[in-house]
């Protein structure tokens, strides 16, 4: 994380200058001790390092008498370069960067001999050869980088994005546990309403089976006639049996509470337990989606230079 951050920091730093193609530049420069007429230029997305081997490479392609590499300094002796001139000359290059930049700054002198360099003013019919070379360098190893961290920076953004609907597939997991908890939790609380309702409905035909049954009971007494104490021996009996029947039912009706009381205890547990992890899991997928558009912005801004 923390290279991608520099990585984006210095693609900001290089934006202005990197917003049109490389060009060179005609300059004084110092080479060693020495300061000489040159051209300048500058490599992207690189590093000294990198633009010295590429650049020793190109020069050994000439097949140079000599090519000595102190540090950022390339000294080249007797090279023949067909396309700007069939006599041997000298190259002096001079590499340096920054830190913390990923802008390589080249300085690059075409010495004929008798302190005569190639420029403008003093060769202008190798001038724009020579400049060519350098631009052309520059620019292609530009690209060349350019294109390796578009590479580099397309598999960061496609791994980041994987990892984004991956957090975000089990987010909607987590919605539908918390959905089904839910409805769990709506179905247990309505059997368990319907049964303190029934609860209550039953209670009231207790209380007056009950009343009724007490009723009965003072008509069979010595004092009536058998006929009344039979009439009301049977109904005693059979609401004895109704009053039997709603108790029995009250404590299926109990049970039903107790079951859903058990169902809203385990549903609520499970839907807070899924509530935690889906708050934790957005908070992930919010910073996966910030990682994502700076991995989208970093891409951009490269791909537009």
């Amino acid at each position: 994380m923390r290279k991608f951050f520099v990585l984006l920091a210095a693609l900001l730093m290089t934006t202005v200058i990197s917003a049109q193609r490389v060009d060179v530049e005609e300059t004084t420069a110092t080479f060693g001790k020495s300061s000489y007429p040159a051209m300048a230029t500058q490599v992207m997305f690189s590093d000294a390092k990198s633009v010295i081997k590429e650049f020793t490479n190109m020069i050994k392609s000439y097949n140079p008498e000599t090519l000595e590499v102190k540090k950022n300094l390339i000294t080249v002796d007797n090279v023949i370069i067909p396309a700007i001139s069939e006599n041997p000359i000298d190259i002096y290059a001079n590499i340096t960067q920054s830190k913390g930049s990923d802008v390589v700054n080249m300085a690059v002198a075409f010495s004929l001999g008798a302190n005569v360099f190639i420029t403008s003013s003093q060769a202008p019919s190798m001038y724009p050869t020579a400049s060519n070379i350098i631009k052309v360098f520059a620019n292609d190893l530009t690209a060349k980088n350019r294109d390796a961290i578009l590479s580099k920076l397309g598999k960061e953004l496609d791994k980041e994005e994987k990892k984004l609907a991956s957090n975000e597939k089990k987010a909607a997991g987590y919605q539908k546990s918390i959905d089904g908890y839910q409805k769990n939790l709506d179905k247990a609380e309505q059997k368990r309403k319907e049964a303190n309702d029934n609860i209550q409905s039953t209670n009231a035909k207790i209380e007056a089976s009950e009343q009724l049954i007490k009723d009965y009971s003072r008509d069979i007494n010595p004092e009536n006639s058998g006929d009344v104490i039979e009439k009301a021996s049977k109904a005693r009996d059979k609401e004895t049996k109704k009053l039997d029947s709603y108790k029995k039912s009250l404590g299926g009706y109990n049970k039903t509470i107790e079951s859903a009381n058990k169902d809203i205890e385990k549903n609520t547990k499970g839907k807070t337990k899924s509530e935690n992890s889906l708050s934790s899991i957005n908070k992930s997928i919010e910073k996966q989606r910030e990682i994502v558009r700076e991995k989208k912005d970093a891409y951009k801004k490269v791909e537009n230079m």
